[in-house]
């Protein structure tokens, strides 16, 4: 009996490997994927609990196109986040504030914005660039916390190039360069009224990766316990199947460089930074009455630290996002901590980090009750730092490789899923997404 050969080769079955195989089976290729673990999902978890929904990593996805045409054709409903979610505060000056510039600094702000040339510069980092561009103060106060808590990096050593470039194509005030990304999107189909923001799905995200692993499985195969030494052994195998790598940072790097030595450089070069997520389940919520998305804390540009001492990077309020995430009369807060500036917490016990993340909640709300149960989960390599190394290294994989081998992950195009949605839409639908 002849031996199957696949079309397409996946390694990796998170996310992106998932979304990858589904892509190419609906195009009508042969499909197979190879799983280290023993189970599919990547970081992506949604674990029932007594008292609710814990996500073991993101809690949600930025609604676009693609992801509504990818839940139509798993055959998923959309759960849409809360009115009240809307909401999202910073803390500072003692409070969880929506908008923490003063009235002074939201006009120097829009002066920058109206006059300041916004494409990042060659070499430029994150912090220069917000210095450059929106003033200290917004650098401080807005940017740092939102940039901060999503890539969980130091401004400083990220790349304004790697993180800001596809939004800032122009070299032109950032007014202009909204508008020519706005432009640039005429072409895609919109989402309908009311369906934008953050959504995810009734069981969790959890529901997304289980049917994207149920309908590869079916339409293709999935192999799990599978430890790819080389792409070398992989290609002896299976020699006229294209490859898509989507592993994590570490991974992709070991296989590219036991065949194309313009990686065997990056070794050492490429960091990546721990997350901590805690889960706290209680009766009583740090908004004291009112709602909201949750809250981010500002670190001090070169000590880290916070206003109050707090540890977190931000507080995540799941119950008040999306409806049905816990039991009547239970609240679900999600800490976020780690990250470069904190490497360490992630070697800490779970008992150490539960007690730090009630530290930080009484500094919060000084009539922090007691909790009904904590979730802790700990990712050592979470996140690549988006440095200037992460560039060079992109930019030598669209160099380098052949047009059958493909790198794909969230270090690729950015850190959220949409974005990892995007530019797997743009591959396989290039009509659509053009």
């Amino acid at each position: 009996m002849a031996k199957w050969v696949p079309d397409h080769i996946v390694i990796g079955a998170g996310f992106t490997g998932l979304l990858h195989a589904f892509l190419s089976l609906e195009k009508g290729e042969s499909v197979l994927v190879l799983e280290k673990k023993e189970s599919a999902g990547g970081l992506i978890r949604s674990v029932r609990t007594e008292y609710g929904i814990v996500e073991r990593a993101a809690n949600g996805i930025i609604n676009c196109w693609e992801l509504e045409n990818l839940a139509s054709r798993l055959g998923l409903d959309i759960l849409f986040s809360n009115p009240a979610s809307k909401k999202r505060y910073i803390f500072s000056d003692g409070k969880m504030r929506r908008m923490p510039l003063s009235v002074f600094e939201i006009i120097s702000l829009a002066f920058s914005v109206l006059t300041v040339p916004s494409q990042p510069l060659p070499g430029e980092s994150i912090y220069k660039w917000g210095k450059r561009v929106l003033g200290e103060k917004t650098l401080s106060k807005v940017v740092e916390p939102a940039l901060g808590g999503i890539y969980a990096g130091d401004l400083d050593a990220m790349s304004a190039e790697l993180v800001l470039g596809k939004f800032l194509p122009e070299q032109a005030p950032l007014w202009k360069n909204i508008l020519h990304l706005r432009n640039s999107r005429k072409g895609k189909p919109k989402l309908l009224p009311g369906r934008r923001g953050t959504v995810s799905f009734r069981g969790g995200l959890g529901t997304l990766l289980g049917a994207l692993e149920a309908r590869v499985s079916s339409q293709g195969k999935i192999k799990y316990n599978q430890d790819i030494g080389s792409l070398k052994e992989l290609r002896a195998t299976y020699p006229k199947s294209k490859i898509t790598i989507a592993t994590n940072l570490g991974t992709a790097l070991k296989l590219l460089k036991s065949e194309y030595k313009e990686f065997k450089s990056y070794q050492g070069m490429l960091d990546t930074l721990p997350i901590v997520s805690v889960t706290r389940f209680g009766k009583d919520s740090i908004l004291n009455g009112k709602k909201g998305f949750g809250v981010l804390f500002p670190k001090d540009h070169k000590s880290f630290s916070s206003e109050l001492g707090i540890r977190s990077r931000g507080i995540l309020f799941n119950d008040f996002i999306f409806s049905g995430r816990t039991s009547d009369g239970i609240h679900s807060e999600t800490f976020i901590m780690g990250g470069a500036g904190d490497r360490e917490i992630s070697s800490k016990t779970e008992e150490e980090i539960i007690s730090i993340v009630e530290d930080d909640r009484k500094k919060l709300f000084s009539e922090s009750g007691v909790p009904l149960n904590h979730y802790v989960t700990v990712w050592k390599d979470a996140l690549p730092v988006y440095g200037p190394q992460l560039h060079a290294f992109n930019r030598d994989l669209d160099r380098v490789l052949p047009t059958d081998i493909r790198v794909e992950g969230n270090f690729r195009s950015g850190i959220g899923l949409k974005s990892i949605l995007e530019r797997a839409f743009s591959i396989y639908h290039p009509d659509l997404s053009a």
